[in-house]
């Protein structure tokens, strides 16, 4: 059976046993998480499917697969006695002369190594590990023509430092809707997106390499479509977090292949390259009447509008930055930063919201402001998820209820980063006791403090206890 490699795998359904293509079904299927979690709420499951298959079959009668799949192909053919012709159509381009002008520590070293000796797989390396440059060091070394591929603008400019400090060249930038190109390219996966099947085509043609910076999202359709379309023969993907909340998973093996190197904190705390920081619970006394999961979205409406909870957030966030230190503070919500902000200046202590709206070049400024020390706080939405790089970053103070493990993950990692300004870190934990739910997200987010943080303590501000908030975390 002949089998065609290029962005993906393909090969013709009438050339395939039957018995195959329904091998291949089973093994790259699972069960839909939101079909299972809908019905479980006893929604609607009108639309959606009971299984996500990675198996595709085009009107034309061609079958394709995600190209990691293919470890999958070759056992069940094996198993079948199914004879495969691979017929290689991956990009490998007129190699360049890039340099690594960095030292690598021993860990990046080795993981540069493990993609040398395989051409798709993932590097999973926890948050402050320095992706980046072990993605930028692969570039330099297989010497291939590169397009790197990332979600945020952010994660954008941090490509673009490493390609100018390491590889000491100038990207090009496809962001904006703008589809330009050079030997080293850094583009949004959006951007990418909304380009049509022919010029995706012809760009993924100039590229020997393609890296996918947090390659977790990959699974995402919009990731999985783009992907098709980049037949580089080098494809690898970085994370720090490859576990998916949505329990999609299984795809990003089917989309890379394996995972090449893994490295977790504790790894980085014994070697010294990251130190863990303390945790501090801050009480509310904010009280809601939940009913149950419709009440979900007034109970959060109610929760970002309380006054009381938002002067207690602000009076933290202003003395924390009086002492000197870096503040930033997390949200889901973009008039809750606003409010912080406007609240935090009320106090005398310039901030600043960095949230979606916000222009390029003004985020730019804020950021260039944060890492610097100019600019003590910054409340956003999702900046801390990934993609931020600011060493000094002492206080973090989490004013959102999230449960989310990879996100708590994320985020904390953003904290561990050592600094010659800063002498401890903290989370603050923002937890309102008088709210079930709540309380519930909070002990999720324990979970995964437990090997993160050095310690967890309450932290009950005088005002705080004034208005009877407990003084024990639940």
């Amino acid at each position: 059976m002949n089998v065609v490699v290029d962005g993906r795998l393909s090969f013709a359904a009438e050339a395939c046993p039957a018995k195959l293509l329904a091998a291949l079904e089973h093994r790259l299927s699972f069960p839909n998480p939101e079909h299972q979690r809908r019905a479980r709420a006893g929604r609607s499951t009108r639309g959606l499917d009971e299984t996500v298959c990675a198996v595709e079959v085009d009107g034309a009668g061609v079958v394709r697969l995600p190209r990691g799949a293919v470890g999958a192909l070759r056992e069940l053919a094996r198993a079948q006695g199914v004879q495969l012709a691979f017929e290689d159509r991956r990009a490998r381009r007129a190699p360049l002369a890039l340099r690594c002008g960095i030292e690598l520590r021993p860990y990046q070293r080795d993981a540069v190594a493990a993609i040398c000796m395989h051409l798709q797989g993932v590097i999973v390396v926890a948050t402050g590990g320095g992706k980046t440059t072990i993605g930028a060091a692969a570039i330099a070394t297989h010497q291939q023509p590169t397009l790197v591929i990332t979600h945020t603008r952010e994660l954008v400019e941090q490509w673009r430092s490493a390609a100018r400090s390491i590889l000491g060249v100038e990207p090009a930038v496809a962001t904006g809707g703008r589809l330009e190109s050079g030997p080293v390219t850094i583009a949004t996966v959006q951007t990418l997106a909304r380009a049509s099947a022919v010029d995706l085509d012809a760009l993924g043609a100039q590229f020997g390499c393609v890296v996918v910076d947090e390659c977790h999202r990959a699974p995402a359709r919009m990731f999985r479509q783009v992907l098709e379309h980049m037949p580089a023969r080098l494809r690898i993907g970085l994370t720090a977090t490859p576990e998916r909340e949505d329990g999609m998973t299984p795809l990003l093996g089917w989309v890379f292949g394996d995972t090449l190197y893994r490295l977790d904190h504790d790894a980085l705390f014994e070697a010294g390259y990251l130190r863990k920081p303390r945790a501090r619970v801050v009480h509310t006394d904010f009280a809601y009447a939940y009913g149950g999961p419709g009440d979900r979205a007034a109970m959060l409406d109610a929760l970002v509008g309380s006054e009381t909870r938002n002067e207690l957030v602000a009076a933290l966030v202003a003395a924390e930055a009086r002492a000197g230190r870096t503040v930033l503070v997390l949200s889901d919500r973009v008039g809750h930063c606003h409010d912080i902000v406007e609240r935090v200046h009320q106090l005398g202590v310039p901030a600043a919201a960095l949230v979606g709206p916000v222009h390029a070049r003004e985020r730019a400024r804020i950021l260039d402001e944060f890492r610097s020390g100019v600019l003590k706080v910054v409340a956003a939405t999702s900046l801390a998820d990934e993609g931020l790089d600011v060493p000094r970053l002492s206080r973090l103070v989490l004013a959102f209820p999230g449960r989310a493990r990879g996100r708590v993950v994320q985020r904390i990692g953003r904290l561990m980063r050592p600094h010659p300004d800063k002498h401890d870190a903290v989370v603050f934990d923002v937890v309102d006791l008088l709210v079930p739910p709540l309380v519930r997200a909070y002990r999720a987010r324990r979970e995964a403090y437990a090997t993160l943080v050095e310690s967890i303590t309450p932290f009950a501000p005088a005002d705080a206890r004034a208005r009877g908030a407990p003084e024990r975390p639940p």
